[in-house]
């Protein structure tokens, strides 16, 4: 057995890769599967299975969600070992393989005995950082007496310097790329969140923190003025979701005269396939009908300023359960 270890183990929400599916033999598609699962395989929301699926298809049937989180985890561990901190990361996901429950059985059967848990999202809701912290719990309950326990979790950086920099410099090379003056009165600045249901946000600082990091972005790149919206509702839903949505903001951007929208999903570490076509497709079209050029930033994946800021947090975790010891 190998030697006992700290590790840190990265928890995604996870996206359709080619092959890997353990239900992949009734399932008509990885993307199915995929999104099918999100929804507990449940027969009465179909149509909306249906509605999301052909979005995976139309940008060729996968995410590049899981691959964005390994070079993430790779970058993080050269980093570390870099200031002197050598530590194995690994990835687990919500909905893909390699799942959260098998990463930490691996972990077990290496001798692994405490685990430090970097959520990867950004802002804290009942459905994204709660929900991950759950499964990690009930990974350790499968994996039974030998597995390893959670000895610290990475604090969340929604309002850290290192990820408020890093989306503004993907948004400033965004702008840069279509000539647009993200201070010039023709051009407007959207930053995007994914929606939640109204009855969760009134539980959780998700939308309060979306907001600050919205604020601290826009302050960094001199910007006054600038509009939070939520993206990739449901087209139905008998419950009230977050918003304004894309589309409500972009047509206040058209009828308040811009000719240029800049837009980032701030709420996002990587540009999975509801980045890229809810804004990347969707949102310029919309745009497009009103006679505007539309932009969509870069999402953080491995920027330096962020990777530089997950290892400082790991770094101060780290120096504060050897002082507890």
């Amino acid at each position: 057995m190998a030697q006992t270890v700290t590790e840190l183990l990265m928890v995604a929400f996870g996206g359709p890769a080619p092959g890997c599916c353990e239900r992949l033999e009734i399932c008509p598609g990885e993307a199915y599967c995929f999104v099918s699962g999100i929804f507990g395989h449940n027969e009465a929301r179909r149509e909306r299975i249906e509605e999301v699926v052909a979005h995976y298809r139309e940008l060729g049937g996968y995410s590049g969600l899981n691959a964005y989180t390994a070079e993430q985890a790779d970058a993080l561990t050269a980093e570390l070992e870099r200031r002197g901190l050598p530590m194995r990361v690994r990835c687990g996901y919500h909905h893909w393989q390699p799942y959260v429950r098998d990463v930490i059985a691996g972990m077990t059967l290496d001798g692994v005995k405490d685990v430090v848990v970097v959520v990867m999202a950004p802002h804290q809701s009942s459905v994204s950082w709660d929900l991950y912290l759950r499964i990690v719990g009930e990974g350790i309950e499968q994996a039974g007496e030998q597995a390893p326990q959670v000895v610290g979790v990475i604090d969340p950086w929604w309002n850290v310097t290192g990820f408020v920099d890093a989306l503004s410099s993907r948004i400033d090379a965004a702008a840069e790329a279509i000539g647009a003056d993200l201070q010039a009165s023709d051009t407007g600045l959207l930053l995007t969140a994914h929606a939640i249901p109204q009855p969760v946000s009134r539980t959780a600082p998700y939308c309060t923190q979306v907001q600050e990091t919205a604020a601290l972005v826009a302050q960094k790149l001199g910007v006054e003025t600038y509009t939070v919206a939520y993206q990739s509702q449901p087209s139905v839903s008998t419950i009230p979701w977050t918003g304004p949505s894309v589309e409500e903001a972009i047509t206040a951007f058209a009828e308040a005269g811009k000719t240029k929208i800049v837009s980032s999903a701030i709420g996002f570490l990587c540009d999975n396939v509801e980045v890229m076509y809810d804004l990347g497709i969707e949102g310029k079209r919309i745009a497009g009908a009103h006679g505007m050029a539309f932009t969509r930033a870069e999402s953080v994946h491995s920027h330096p300023s962020f990777i530089s800021m997950l290892a400082d947090r790991v770094e101060t975790k780290l120096r504060e359960l050897k002082t507890a010891s």
